[in-house]
């Protein structure tokens, strides 16, 4: 495959009222418990400024169909992922609790 000449345009356009909460640094991780809080926090902000997005979008205040869209697939990916760490820590649990000593 040949490399693309001249200019070319950005994939993502990014919305910086949308992403400003996502940009910070994640805290300091002390234990499973912190990095599952972390987790669960940055998915909540991700699909608040997702559904910020959407309202927007259908307001019209902003004309950036693909950026929107983009925005609500990852907030719905990062949610199914929260959802699937939550029922592997419980399956780990019963599965130690079914244990015998």
């Amino acid at each position: 495959m040949l490399p693309i000449d001249g200019p070319t345009l950005p994939l993502v356009v990014r919305d910086p009222q949308a992403t400003s909460a996502l940009q910070e640094k994640p805290e300091k991780v002390d234990g499973f418990g912190d990095l599952l809080k972390n987790v669960v926090a940055t998915a909540n902000e991700r699909i608040q400024a997702a559904d910020q997005a959407g309202e927007a979008f259908a307001a019209g205040q902003r004309d950036d169909i693909h950026g929107t869209m983009l925005a609500l697939s990852k907030a719905e990916i990062e949610l199914r992922m929260v959802g699937t760490m939550r029922n592997k820590v419980v399956d780990a649990f019963f599965e130690l609790w079914r244990m015998q000593i």
